[in-house]
């Protein structure tokens, strides 16, 4: 009976690294560079957009002698979310000349004032300067509907 071969191992050779070259040390700083810019661009939108959100939540603004609209809103309701985009869309199309403020109805805060003017959510109070209702919209409306509205009753 013929003996059976052995079976070696084949030596593998373990790929030696080689040294960077100044072109690959300048492309990734420029990779690494371009991620930074872009981690600190959101970061940086992140922070104005919470600074908006928090501006926008403060309802002691009312009756302060600007006009103002006032949002009650519930975040989980995507009727509410969906006339926050169309009020945001239509106040981005006119002229300043009044506040826009958002009652969250989750808040003491926001359930205090949607109580006080005994309005469902999904609806925009619009107030005079002094806090008094002129008008009411309820539903979701279309951004054009409400820049006719805003500046018929703030014109």
């Amino acid at each position: 009976m013929p003996k059976p071969k052995k079976r070696t191992r084949q030596k593998t050779s373990v790929p030696v690294p080689q040294p960077l070259t100044r072109r690959d040390i300048l492309q990734r700083g420029a990779i690494y560079g371009a991620g930074a810019v872009v981690v600190a661009a959101g970061g940086t939108a992140f922070a104005f957009d919470f600074r908006k959100t928090m501006a926008e939540a403060d309802l002691t603004k009312i009756g302060q002698g600007t006009p103002t609209i006032v949002q009650i809103h519930d975040p989980s309701c995507q009727l509410c979310q969906a006339l926050q985009r169309e009020t945001r869309t239509a106040l981005a199309n006119c002229n300043e000349g009044y506040t826009y403020l958002v009652a969250n109805i989750t808040t003491a805060a926001g359930a205090a004032f949607q109580r006080s003017i005994g309005q469902p959510h999904v609806t925009l109070a619009l107030l005079d300067g002094d806090g008094t209702p002129l008008h009411f919209i309820n539903g979701v409306t279309p951004a054009e509907t409400l820049k006719a509205q805003f500046q018929t009753h703030f014109g």
